[in-house]
């Protein structure tokens, strides 16, 4: 067994991810392969949120995020979970992907830390990331904000 339930995931996948210590991130197209390949590994797809990688600085918009088991039942099987949890993220993604501008909410919440950025000529896309958590069969976690330190 793997460390990491990220580790379960398709090398395809993984070959993709921005990882940073614990935290595996991915490019926001990306999110809707992860989610599919997580429930096709059998992984629990808990969410995530929106977070620029720059030198120097992490920024993180926690407010845009995805939650996909705050609201989940009691009493669901694994497999349950599973394909609920996928279906409730897609949806949230697809959600928070209408409602915000990714780049504009970066860009407003940290002023000094983009300017600096972009400065240096350096293309904001680069540095846009958007970090998921996936679960392997464990005790169930009550929300994403269970995996924020």
């Amino acid at each position: 067994m793997h460390d990491r339930p990220e580790m379960l995931l398709p090398k395809t996948i993984r070959s993709i991810a921005s990882r940073n210590d614990s935290e595996w991130g991915w490019r926001p197209d990306a999110i809707p392969q992860v989610v599919d390949a997580a429930e096709q590994a059998g992984l629990l797809n808990i969410g995530g949120q929106l977070q620029f990688r720059m030198p120097g600085a992490t920024c993180e918009c926690y407010w845009v995020e995805v939650d996909a088991v705050a609201q989940e039942p009691r009493g669901l099987r694994w497999t349950e979970r599973v394909a609920r949890a996928a279906t409730v993220a897609r949806q949230q993604f697809a959600d928070i992907g209408n409602r915000y501008d990714f780049l504009s909410e970066g860009r407003d919440a940290f002023p000094a830390a983009f300017q600096a950025y972009e400065a240096s000529a350096s293309n904001l896309g680069d540095c846009l990331w958007f970090i998921w958590y996936v679960e392997a069969d464990r005790p169930r976690p009550t929300s994403v904000r269970a995996y924020l330190g």
